[in-house]
């Protein structure tokens, strides 16, 4: 299961892509309205075919992505996985018609999908949170999903690693679990650090820790891959 970037991390990503687009265009207002629709909690939009999050991976090629949504609402970067040692080519889709914003890695081939991710916070480029977005899954989860309600939804306990450093927030299911046996990969992260030291560092957590119900623990990425 890949593990989430940090906050500061999803921030420095988001601030960059507001510095450019696809076209080499600076402050192309149309990606920073569909950004601005993100903020609210999103209505699924049926007939377009792309509401919920599994649905984005039917786009397998950039060339695709582009002739389904335009251009004009794609804006290309690359990003660092594996604490900065692997660099990836990336594109970053903000859906015109509900304003869901889903992000395309791209395989070596720079032109082929490896796997698609959608994060729950978004920031503006001066790094200062605009709003959150609630993309769902055809399996019933959601970005911004707390911890209390995706346990329900795995039908007990899980461990998951501590926040505030590059593998924040990995969770370690058990065997034959729904997270362990989802093909969706999830990543958590904690909101507000206020009473929640004790979930800092590289240390491992468990939902059975009553300590944890009353902080502001969400999941705050989905991850999937496409198989070949």
């Amino acid at each position: 299961m890949k593990v989430s970037i940090n906050l500061l991390g999803i921030a420095l990503f988001v601030a960059m892509l507001f510095s450019c687009d696809s076209t080499g265009n600076e402050g192309d207002s149309s990606n920073a309205e569909a950004v601005d629709n993100a903020v609210s909690e999103n209505e699924a939009t049926e007939e377009t075919g792309f509401s919920k999050f599994e649905q984005y991976a039917t786009i397998l090629t950039k060339a695709d992505l582009i002739a389904q949504f335009g251009a004009e609402n794609v804006v290309d970067a690359t990003e660092t996985y594996a604490e900065g040692t692997a660099e990836k080519k990336m594109s970053v889709l903000t859906n015109p018609t509900n304003g869901q914003v889903i992000r395309y890695i791209w395989a070596d081939d720079n032109t082929t999908t490896a796997w698609i991710e959608a994060l729950y916070t978004l920031f503006d480029e001066n790094y200062e949170q605009i709003g959150t977005q609630k993309i769902e899954t055809e399996s019933g989860l959601w970005t911004g999903m707390n911890l209390l309600e995706l346990r329900d939804w795995n039908g007990e306990d899980f461990t998951f690693s501590g926040f505030g450093w590059d593998y924040a927030g990995g969770i370690t299911p058990s065997k034959n679990s729904a997270i362990y046996n989802s093909p969706i990969g999830m990543t958590l992260d904690i909101l507000s650090m206020e009473g929640a030291e004790f979930t800092l560092g590289d240390i491992e957590l468990n939902t059975t820790d009553s300590r944890l119900e009353n902080l502001d623990i969400v999941i705050a990425e989905f991850t999937l891959s496409i198989e070949k």
